[in-house]
């Protein structure tokens, strides 16, 4: 009726990352650290601003699974600063315009610092029911958590470097002959430039179905929706009661090398052990 529209400001998390990832510690793995710390709330319609040494080593596919599932933590938003990786990714990009970049103070004021050591950080499962609710990889070995399903993909983990990493680990394997591998690609520029670097071929060879981009079984709806009591290691950014399918079903949320691996023996299982 007045022609104006009330908006809350912001407040932001600083989320200091330092030291350099190990060889399966992802961008997916800090940030369901991150959620595990400050809980699924914990950043509610506030920012995420991520910084620190870390942040050199992740590629964009890392820093768009932050981004992403910093609504995970009930941030409005997640924010990496532009850099030379940003600039790479961008180079061949036609939406990409002349923009004026912003970047925040030297002095800038916080509501809250988090600071995470990630040269120490193993990868990360969150367990049933909550993204919160996070476990290292090696207590959800330790657990022997058998599984029915795999999915690599969706908006968090469907990218071209999580096909690659899932490639890798399957190439001349097999995946278990009672585990589904289900892989989504992103989009349909992700799909092709998999299909021409052989990801897709690898993944069909070793059992995996390849679906076309889309949500696909992330929200439970279609292309591998979860039966009564089954068990799913996903990489998608939700495992609320019944996201995937039946209510009795489980799912946990890894990064795509976790995926893989567990796809092959069955199990959970950290990708360093499959030779």
């Amino acid at each position: 009726m007045t022609g104006g529209n009330w908006f809350k400001f912001h407040e932001s998390i600083n989320v200091v990352l330092s030291g350099k990832p190990g060889k399966y510690t992802t961008g997916k793995d800090i940030i369901l650290e991150i959620i595990r710390l400050i809980g699924v709330d914990g950043a509610l319609y506030r920012t995420l601003e991520f910084t620190g040494s870390t942040i050199q080593y992740l590629n964009m596919d890392d820093r768009f699974s932050m981004c992403n599932m910093a609504i995970e933590a009930g941030a409005k938003s997640g924010i990496v600063a532009y850099d030379d990786v940003t600039a790479e990714f961008l180079a061949d990009k036609t939406l990409a315009r002349e923009a004026k970049l912003h970047y925040s103070d030297e002095d800038a004021s916080y509501m809250q610092i988090l600071e995470i050591n990630v040269a120490n950080l193993e990868p990360v499962i969150a367990y049933p029911f909550l993204p919160s609710n996070g476990h290292s990889l090696t207590q959800a070995v330790t657990d022997n958590i058998k599984i029915d399903q795999a999915f690599i993909g969706s908006c968090t983990n469907g990218r071209l470097g999580d096909l690659k990493i899932a490639a890798q680990i399957l190439k001349g394997k097999r995946v278990h002959p009672d585990v589904r591998l289900i892989v989504t690609p992103a989009t349909q520029r992700i799909a092709r430039e998999a299909t021409k670097a052989g990801y897709m071929d690898i993944i069909i060879d070793a059992g995996g179905v390849v679906s076309n981009p889309t949500c696909g079984a992330c929200l439970g709806g279609y292309m591998g929706i979860l039966g009564d009591n089954e068990v799913a290691i996903s990489t998608t950014n939700r495992n609320f009661v019944g996201r995937m399918g039946s209510r009795s079903s489980k799912v946990y949320l890894a990064n795509s090398a976790v995926a893989a691996a567990s796809a092959i023996t069955g199990y959970i299982t950290d990708p360093d052990t499959i030779k």
